[in-house]
């Protein structure tokens, strides 16, 4: 009798565990295909090689609610160095190396370099701890299609466009 009271608790106890695990699954695996659908990846050349792996994030079109704010337009861009240096990345890029622009204005932008346990950085697909991050805000924009660029100091511009999902 005490043997079929434990085995009858273990399968209730197993059952209710693994429908809490598959539902956080599900839910993560939704936010990362949002975040794959939504990321556009570039890279910076240089005498026909690349220098710099660079990645862009709409957050807005994602369905999480949390950690993102709606009334802002909002951009993680990551930069991946080819030759990368674990003890020099911090020092790598500034927000003063960049120009951002989204629609060919930059006065209204707020960029602030993310920190690698960021909590952004969870809900983009990709983030590894040997990349820069930075998170680019601006006013809401009532268009369809945001064209996003950017601009390292010394290489060519680079721009982009991100369809908004209504």
């Amino acid at each position: 009798m005490r043997s079929v009271f434990i085995l009858i608790f273990t399968v209730l106890l197993l059952t209710s565990c693994s429908y809490k695990h598959d539902t956080l699954y599900v839910s993560s695996k939704k936010t990362t295909e949002q975040g794959v659908a939504n990321t556009k990846k570039t890279q910076i050349m240089q005498n026909g090689n690349a220098k710099i792996f660079v990645t862009v994030t709409y957050l807005n079109s994602l369905k999480v609610t949390k950690d993102i704010d709606k009334t802002k337009e909002q951009f993680v861009v990551g930069f991946h160095f080819v030759n990368f240096d674990s003890k020099s990345v911090e020092q790598k890029l500034g927000p003063k190396d960049i120009k951002f622009e989204i629609e060919n204005q930059s006065h209204l932008l707020k960029v602030k370099k993310l920190k690698i346990n960021s909590t952004l950085l969870k809900i983009i697909p990709a983030s590894n701890p040997w990349s820069q991050y930075f998170l680019v805000q601006t006013p809401k924009i009532d268009k369809n299609v945001i064209k996003f660029s950017l601009k390292l100091k010394d290489y060519p511009k680079i721009s982009l466009n991100f369809e908004k999902d209504y």
